[in-house]
């Protein structure tokens, strides 16, 4: 079966309902796992608990994470210094979890009271930084819209690209809510990359669709098509690997996010904007028609 059989097979309506679809589970995901409360957030936005061992006779590393993530039922980070361990949780501790950990370390473990100290996190990205970084996405969309402009001097391109990278970030944030996968800051710099990736794939799109010379509309975003996913599925085979083989959380976030923006880029890209393009295309090429009469 080719690549581009639904460029081939389908009409513009089945094309567009596909990621339009798509986008409204996705964005329905979104919106109720953020107001019942339940989409994943790291500690980078939510702050967290530091739990400090000292002494010589600490226990394993291992050991130690597997039993705090046991009775917190949360994920932990333990972090092996000179003189003890650094346990970081998600979530800020209560008292009553706090003499838990206390008991915990003591009877299994036999560390003393006075070498454990619990200490409240805040989180590293503050209100003031979350607005900034809104600030910037919103300053990336302008600015993308002024050079797409530039480039192409039609309004529905500028219209097309940016509906398309938009779906993205709305889909990633979808993803991001059905598989657990946290925002923090390795996610949001996969978004960030990911903006980039889309905009030049749809850029490869317009360019063919737009400037080439000869062929239907369709036959043009057809061979952008075949370009596209083969750019798609050579990025994909190393980051897939990357986040099959990493035990690091930040990786695994952030090559997470790009697999799931890189899938959802596909029927953005060559399913909507393809449809969006070629049918702009083809009424200039009848009203051309109609005046050359």
């Amino acid at each position: 079966m080719k690549l581009t059989w639904p460029q081939r097979r389908l009409s513009n309506r089945q094309l567009v309902a596909i990621p339009v679809g798509l986008a409204i589970f996705l964005g329905l995901v979104t919106v109720i796992s953020i107001s019942s409360g339940v989409f994943p957030v790291g500690r980078d936005f939510k702050g967290g608990s530091l739990i400090r061992l000292s002494g010589e006779n600490v226990p394993g590393v291992d050991v130690v994470e597997a039993a705090v993530e046991n009775l917190l039922g949360s994920n932990v980070d333990v972090d092996l210094f000179e003189n003890g361990l650094d346990i970081r949780t998600d979530n800020v501790l209560e008292d009553a979890e706090e003499n838990l950990v206390v008991e915990m370390f003591h009877d299994q473990f036999e560390v003393s009271e006075n070498a454990i100290r619990i200490e409240t996190m805040g989180p590293t990205i503050t209100g003031l930084y979350s607005e900034q970084a809104r600030n910037a996405i919103i300053g990336a969309f302008v600015a993308m819209a002024f050079i797409i402009f530039i480039a192409f001097r039609r309004r529905i391109t500028i219209g097309a690209i940016l509906l398309s990278v938009g779906l993205d970030m709305f889909g990633v944030l979808g993803c991001m809510a059905l598989f657990h996968i946290e925002l923090s800051l390795a996610s949001i710099a996969g978004l960030l990359m990911l903006i980039g990736y889309a905009v030049d794939t749809n850029i490869l799109l317009t360019t063919r669709v737009l400037k080439r010379v000869g062929g239907e509309p369709r036959e043009r975003v057809i061979e952008a098509m075949r370009t596209g996913l083969m750019m798609n599925c050579s990025t994909l085979i190393p980051i897939v690997s990357l986040n099959v083989i990493t035990t690091a959380p930040q990786l695994y976030q952030l090559t997470a996010v790009l697999i799931f923006g890189i899938i959802i880029d596909i029927f953005n890209t060559w399913f909507l904007n393809a449809t969006i393009i070629s049918r702009h295309v083809e009424r200039q090429r009848r009203k051309t028609y109609h005046v050359d009469i």
